[in-house]
């Protein structure tokens, strides 16, 4: 019975086959990478993400930004924002 229950129990997933998640495709290497910045509609994440990306355009950064409709909806456009860019950041401030 003992063997049943932590069988049901136990929160420790197995992995099953050798298959590994497909990775995104990576952009081109470039002199200085593109940054996605990913707004999710929170109260004050767009003042944080202007300052930021005004500071990354005057280091020569090229951004790319997105905001999503709702905090708590999935982002329509992520495929397509991480096919663009090189690196993502994803801002959840309050």
């Amino acid at each position: 019975m003992s063997d049943v229950l932590h069988r049901l129990l136990n929160p420790i997933g197995e992995k099953a086959g050798s298959r590994t998640p497909d990775a995104a495709p990576r952009a081109k290497r470039r002199e200085k990478p593109i940054v996605g910045l990913l707004n999710n509609s929170k109260p004050n994440v767009s003042h944080f993400l202007a300052v930021l990306q005004e500071d990354m355009r005057s280091k020569g950064f090229e951004t790319v930004s997105i905001v999503k409709p709702r905090s708590a909806a999935p982002c329509p456009d992520l495929a397509s924002l991480a096919n663009r860019c090189d690196y993502v950041i994803n801002a959840v401030a309050d």
